[in-house]
């Protein structure tokens, strides 16, 4: 039974009518927590038969995963250089990539064997989506219907495409901010109500997945451009884009480092050929045939999701009349996603700021799932067998794109092979996009030695030099050189302006190998000490001071709220 209560909007806004769900009872908390749970063992079960996804991006995560939990048994709490990358030559892949994933994965390694870890990872993230889901739908629709709306939502197609075939967790984890962004601007509460949970819900899904973070703030203007419209309250959209703002700041610690620094990798390589918008439209065909069959049955799937959605839709049009505020922003956003995935757009990723670097346009299938999740549930009248039926349907979902879409692994791409392989000590490929402007990693071998001396020109080996080593560690590496002629010290590492290298006592600027990119260091005849040390820029002091002083901020304006309303 609903529960209507009429608030006037401040400075003579008027009247809104704002409809609430009676809240959940403790018997549909527990009775939703168990079919979340549920559906994330269902979307795993099929591993124990065919053996953990491979995806595309698994080996990035899980080698990043290892070494997160690598350093943090060395007492490195917030990691930011990647050191067993490029073989031990390392990468600054900690400093720009979103920090959330990486801690989850890095932090279920550590309490789980490696092997198990991935599976991990996509339960709590169709866990946790659900459970954002839920929040967003009980706003508008009792239960059993948003507990089936969550779970339509955690296991809709695109979220198993994503699982089975692509292992790409980060987005999967930025899955559950979407719905909340949603329910904060779109419920009807008076402007200043979603500044708080707007702002956490902005930098969460920008410390979670950078193409992600570009969708949701698209997504987050148009919400708030047609909020404001439905609802006549420009102050809306003003607590709406300042409380987007603070959340930037918020995230300050990870945004300031990675625009100031950026300049300092080779970040080309993030629209290299094959991963550009216009190579990756639904049905666009490049001519490589991995991409092209991938594509192929994204395209299909795609428009498989979008057709039911479309129909679902039509079916559920009734309960627009009763609840607009909810019905056109879902149908808006629905139709923007799929404009979105065709070429018809291809202008606006050129022309509209940082779309290009979403790569897939086929990623706002992530915005589709939310109106496929609420029109594929309310399309169907409550039935007594309704609940049953949805629960048959899931699991019939989970098992066909399972068995249609995970490929048979290869051997050395397992999360077994790969946890020996990096516990091994020989470190892994680094990242084309995180490696170090002017360097060329696939120029470094396995077998690169920990440092190479060198005469003076570079040329003839210096056989009369000796190396000791004082300290080394991800961070620091001091080396003591005694040489009866001056000598170039190769060292296995890749040479990144925030490491700052001392020649007794003296700071010098070191120079890069050529084409590995590897720092190199000329030291003089007789006994020199060298101290390599990972520093603080200013930029992370910058970032740091933001985050902190949003943080206060947003703290103050709660109590404040809190206070008022006390």
């Amino acid at each position: 039974m609903q529960t209507a209560i009429s608030l006037r909007h401040e400075l003579g806004c008027r009247d809104v009518k704002i409809t609430h769900m009676p809240p959940a009872t403790s018997a549909l908390r527990r009775s939703t927590v168990r079919g979340l749970a549920l559906a994330a063992l269902a979307v795993v079960a099929p591993f124990s038969v065919r053996g953990i996804a491979c995806g595309h991006d698994l080996t990035f995560h899980m080698n990043s995963w290892m070494e997160v939990a690598q350093q943090w048994r060395e007492g490195i709490l917030y990691p930011r250089w990647a050191a067993y990358a490029n073989y031990g030559s390392g990468e600054p892949r900690f400093l720009f990539y979103p920090p959330l994933s990486w801690i989850l994965g890095g932090a279920l390694g550590s309490v789980l064997p490696w092997t198990f870890v991935p599976a991990a990872f996509d339960c709590c993230a169709v866990f946790l989506a659900g459970l954002a889901m839920h929040k967003m739908a009980r706003e508008w629709f009792q239960d059993p219907d948003a507990t089936l709306i969550a779970l339509a939502y955690a296991v809709s197609p695109y979220m198993l495409l994503t699982i089975y075939v692509r292992s790409a967790f980060a987005e999967l984890l930025a899955a559950s901010f979407l719905p909340l962004l949603v329910l904060w601007i779109v419920r009807e509460r008076p402007p200043r109500a979603m500044f708080v949970p707007l702002a956490l819900t902005t930098a969460g899904v920008w410390l979670t997945n950078v193409p992600a973070a570009i969708i949701a703030s698209y997504v987050a203007v148009l919400l708030l451009a047609i909020v404001t419209i439905l609802r006549r309250n420009a102050r809306l959209f003003l607590y709406g884009c300042a409380a987007m703002a603070v959340g930037l700041l918020l995230a300050g610690f990870y945004i300031v480092p990675v625009l100031y620094e950026r300049n300092w990798i080779t970040v080309g390589q993030v629209l290299s050929a094959g991963v550009r918008p216009a190579e990756n439209f639904l049905f666009t065909r490049i001519g490589e045939p991995e991409h092209d069959a991938f594509l192929r049955t994204l395209s299909w799937l795609a428009i498989v999701e979008l057709a039911i959605t479309g129909v679902a839709m039509f079916v559920a049009r009734g309960w627009r009349r009763s609840n607009p505020i909810l019905w056109w922003p879902l149908v808006i956003l629905a139709g923007v996603s799929l404009a979105l995935m065709l070429p018809i757009t291809s202008l606006a990723y050129r022309l509209m700021p940082d779309l290009c670097f979403l790569q897939f346009p086929w990623r706002w299938l992530m915005v589709t799932g939310i109106a496929y999740a609420v029109f594929v549930v309310t399309a169907v009248p409550r039935f007594p067998g309704k609940a049953s039926l949805y629960a048959v349907l899931f699991i019939t979902l989970i098992a066909v794109c399972n068995l249609a879409l995970q490929p048979q692994c290869d051997p050395e791409d397992t999360p077994f092979m790969l946890s020996s392989v990096f516990h091994a000590g020989y470190g892994y490929v680094g990242t084309d996009e995180y490696t170090p402007a002017g360097a060329d990693n696939y120029e470094i071998k396995p077998d690169s030695p920990e440092f190479v001396i060198r005469g003076e020109n570079g040329h003839a080996l210096a056989t009369n030099a000796r190396l000791t080593h004082l300290h080394t560690s991800p961070y620091r590496k001091q080396l003591i050189v005694e040489s009866s002629l001056p000598v170039e010290i190769v060292l296995r590492l890749m040479n990144y302006p925030a490491w700052r290298v001392e020649l007794n006592d003296k700071r010098i600027t070191p120079q890069s190998d050529d084409p590995t990119g590897r720092m190199m260091i000329a030291v003089p005849a007789g006994h020199s000490k060298v101290d390599v040390r990972f520093i603080r820029t200013p930029d992370r002091w910058l970032g740091d001071a933001l985050s902190l002083a949003s943080l206060l901020f947003l703290w103050a304006f709660w109590y404040v709220e809190r206070r008022k309303q006390a």
